[in-house]
């Protein structure tokens, strides 16, 4: 294999199990507009849970600090959990909606149609069609507005308590509001308050606290918000303007390609939730609810290089592995000895859980399985 080749596997390596943990992954005086009243917790979850059908078209901002390292090839995920990200959508359903991402020198836009996505990127003066529906993606703009931020949490903790918390305004909405409180003491997400319009369901305001801390470490919420129906078209060039057409990118495939291994049906005592991740061997996915965390098999040069990179970025090195922590995100490199193969372990759950999920994978090496 070649350095180039060796160099591309590895940086998409460390780009695929942030995305996977990140995925599967901010606070401001509240408006003095006088709130509405509140609503039942259990009930206005289930509202929410419901309103993914919901059409709305408004302005958002989310605001992250999380001290996520810059990661080779991953720097605008990085930015989305660190810094301040402010979009403009229009949303007619799951399969019908368009995301604009704004910036001071243009945007980038994704449009999601029935027949596929488009995207725009305004530095470039270019179009692209993707074609395909991978598995696994990164996480972009979209992911991180209030309904959508709202719905992944509720649905990664479907049995977790909910509380209710005051009302108040967003965006000109008379906003009732809940506190879910993971169960699970292994997770490091402490809460996630939800703000939504008890007639809709439609989540306004977003709050995700890790656990131990005080202050949100991600706020999403909308500035306006219009629920009706937008007219959402698929994409034309415009004039000198270009266009292409190509696969979206497909990580699942870079995974395939690293390290081809059945995984343990559990690890550190978690079972195991999705066996084979995106579809490929070797990847999967542990826990329950909030507290899951993604374990990549991966060569071990690979592995060599993610070690080396958590090294130099703080991390530290145990017997079994070399970890850090980035609040709430947790990262293992498992090196077993003699094995030609390593792991890369990342999730929002405490460093002692994926400590534990390390000793066994070692374990499962000398044991010869």
């Amino acid at each position: 294999m070649s350095v180039v080749r060796r160099e591309r596997r590895r940086r998409w390596a460390v780009v695929a199990v942030v995305a996977i943990a990140l995925v599967a992954l901010p606070s401001l005086v509240a408006a003095l507009r006088p709130a509405g009243p509140g609503a039942d917790a259990g009930q206005l979850r289930d509202l929410v849970l419901r309103s993914a059908d919901r059409p709305y078209q408004g302005l958002a901002q989310s605001r992250g600090s999380l001290a996520i390292p810059e990661l080779p090839d991953l720097a605008d995920v990085s930015a989305l959990f660190s810094t301040t990200t402010t979009t403009r959508a229009w949303y007619a359903g799951p399969d019908h909606y368009r995301v604009a991402t704004l910036t001071t020198t243009g945007e980038h836009d994704v449009w999601r149609m029935p027949e596929g996505e488009y995207t725009w990127d305004y530095g470039a003066n270019m179009l692209t069609q993707l074609t395909g529906d991978p598995a696994v993606r990164l996480p972009r703009a979209g992911d991180l507005l209030p309904p959508e931020l709202a719905r992944w949490a509720l649905r990664s903790a479907p049995a977790d308590p909910v509380t209710a918390l005051p009302s108040r305004s967003v965006a000109g909405v008379a906003a009732a509001g809940f506190r879910l409180v993971p169960a699970d003491p292994a997770t490091t997400i402490g809460s996630v308050a939800v703000w939504a319009d008890p007639a809709t369901g439609l989540p306004v305001r977003v709050e995700v606290t890790a656990r131990g801390q005080q202050a949100p470490m991600l706020i999403s919420e909308f500035e306006d918000v219009e629920q009706t129906a937008p007219v959402v078209t698929s994409p034309v060039p415009a004039p000198g303007s270009g266009f292409t057409v190509t696969n979206a990118p497909d990580l699942s495939g870079a995974l395939g390609a690293l390290g081809r291994v059945r995984l343990p049906n559990s690890l550190g005592g978690r079972p195991v939730r999705t066996a084979n991740f995106g579809g490929v061997q070797g990847a999967a996915l542990y826990g329950t609810g909030l507290a899951t965390f993604a374990v990549v098999a991966v060569p071990r040069p690979v592995a060599d290089g993610a070690a080396d990179a958590a090294g130099k970025a703080g991390g530290t090195t145990t017997a079994q592995a070399v970890q850090l922590s980035v609040t709430p995100l947790s990262l293992a490199i498992v090196r077993p000895p003699g094995s030609r193969r390593g792991y890369l372990l990342a999730g929002l759950v405490t460093p002692s859980v994926l400590t534990s999920a390390a000793a066994d994978l070692v374990a499962l090496r000398r044991s010869g399985r």
